[in-house]
């Protein structure tokens, strides 16, 4: 084993000498997953059928919306910025994160690792909250089944970036990994963890739409080729390596 990952073996045992007795990873989860799944169970019991276009047309909106500002937020996250909070965010991310989990190390090993994968519990109810403002907006400027399309698309946004986030540090055997999309998102968040790509390259989550549309994605391909290459690094290309 090489000194890069006897460094990376001693920065892991270091932070989970951090974790509280108590942690639970599975509890993690399941605090995320249940008020998640609350909120959007609440959301489609309000709804009076039947839905039409303009409440549907919040889906796609929310979607893309979603992507965008996960690109531009994990862009921010690389830079500590002036403010407590985004020091803290920045240590949190990218000095802890990013030691935590490298390119060549990049698999949780256990429950407890969920700790430094998952955002805290409190992230998807102040989430929600924010989104009650714009899902107020569109409620009043459309109807009330289109602002509740709107949070329940917001809350799922959440969920599905947790879940991708939690696949692509999953060991590369587990059969979850093999399913498209999440093939590619694993493969194009675990290349971000490389240190000549992490401050530029591979920002999204959920979809690399916005890695794709500002050419900011590891792999050279079009809109398709991109959301859908899977594992393969055929079409990788690196920064030293131009364009």
């Amino acid at each position: 084993m090489g000194s890069l990952d006897q460094s990376n073996e001693q920065f892991r045992a270091e932070f989970r000498a951090t974790i509280p007795q108590g942690y639970s990873g599975i509890r993690h989860a399941a605090i995320i997953a249940g008020f998640g799944i609350l909120v959007i169970g609440v959301c489609a019991w309000l709804i009076s059928p039947p839905l039409g276009w303009p409440d549907l047309a919040m889906i796609p909106l929310v979607v893309i919306g979603w992507n965008l500002l996960e690109w531009w937020g994990h862009k921010m996250l690389h830079r500590p910025g002036k403010s407590a909070l985004s020091r803290a965010l920045y240590t949190r991310h990218t000095l802890t994160h990013h030691r935590f989990f490298t390119e060549e190390h990049g698999v949780l090993e256990g429950p407890r690792d969920l700790k430094i994968v998952f955002f805290p519990a409190f992230a998807l109810p102040l989430i929600t909250l924010m989104a009650l403002v714009p899902a107020a907006v569109v409620w009043l400027a459309i109807s009330l089944n289109a602002g509740l399309v709107f949070l329940i698309s917001t809350v799922a946004m959440y969920l599905l970036f947790e879940a991708f986030h939690l696949c692509a540090h999953l060991p590369d055997t587990h059969w979850i990994t093999r399913i498209p999309l999440v093939d590619t998102m694993r493969r194009h968040h675990l290349a971000h963890h490389d240190p000549s790509l992490m401050m530029t390259h591979n920002m999204n989550f959920t979809l690399p739409w916005a890695d794709w549309f500002f050419e900011t994605s590891d792999v050279r391909r079009g809109f398709w080729g991109t959301t859908f290459n899977g594992a393969s690094t055929r079409h990788v290309r690196r920064p030293d390596a131009g364009r």
